[in-house]
């Protein structure tokens, strides 16, 4: 059964003692598989529940890079990520099923978590957390890629009316990002990889900045980076007069 959106995160619900990994260890691969279902039916019933199966058969999967146990994590967890899926802002404009954005978040949670990177990851609930944000993020970029494919004349027809003079800049950028000629040209005004997450993030796919933090963090160490970004890039455009004739001319 899907999780119901207001259930809790597990790490909400009392957890069983923990088996050893040595006894974890000596399960066959099918065991494991049938021991995992068993709990997470008990977490979804708001039962006392035990991770550690399941958190075993992730270890097998990515540090052991097991694929039969990598199968098992697949028919696991398919259910609960095309949920997420679904639940995602982004997926109804997509114009894409649910299994795709699923298997592009399995990929990615694959490709991203080497052996190394798996000791991070200290139980079940930091994994599951993992695979949550990349299927945010392979969604992201879906809806990035769709809008740098958009013809000219799509875009122009988000902008009928150009807005009052004598609003703020930041207002202005706002509601004519859509615009092909202040896209392109904001572009050549950016200085680096941060100043193009926060326009992208926060213009176009109307992020908050805890969201951007999340969906990107190698980029920013904190949301206060994001805000300095943010007001760096506007006090610039606000003493841009190339700017203040396209507004004019708007």
């Amino acid at each position: 059964m899907f999780p119901h959106p207001g259930y809790p995160k597990p790490s909400d619900f009392c957890e069983r003692t923990t088996l050893t990994q040595d006894l974890l260890q000596t399960l066959t691969l099918s065991g494991l598989r049938h021991r995992c279902a068993q709990e997470s039916d008990r977490f979804f019933n708001r039962l006392a529940y035990d991770p550690a199966f399941c958190y075993e058969l992730f270890r097998r999967a990515i540090l052991e890079r097991d694929e039969q146990a990598w199968t098992a994590v697949y028919s696991q967890y398919q259910r609960l990520v095309t949920h997420w899926v679904e639940r995602n802002a982004t997926f109804p404009t997509s114009g894409e099923e649910a299994q795709f954005f699923m298997n592009r978040a399995f990929e990615k949670m694959w490709l991203g978590i080497t052996g190394e990177k798996f000791g991070t990851f200290e139980d079940l609930s930091s994994i599951l957390r993992y695979l949550q944000m990349c299927v945010h993020s392979v969604m992201v970029d879906f809806v990035r890629q769709k809008e740098h494919k958009l013809k000219l004349e799509a875009v122009e027809e988000l902008t009928h009316h150009p807005p009052a003079r004598g609003t703020a800049v930041e207002d202005h950028i706002a509601t004519n990002m859509a615009r092909k000629e202040l896209w392109e040209w904001l572009q050549n005004q950016i200085k680096d990889d941060k100043e193009q997450t926060v326009v992208y993030g926060l213009f176009v796919l109307a992020l908050k900045p805890r969201e951007v933090l999340d969906l990107y963090p190698h980029t920013f160490t904190d949301i206060k980076e994001i805000y300095r970004a943010k007001e760096n890039l506007l006090a610039r455009l606000r003493r841009s007069e190339e700017l203040k004739e396209f507004l004019d001319d708007a």
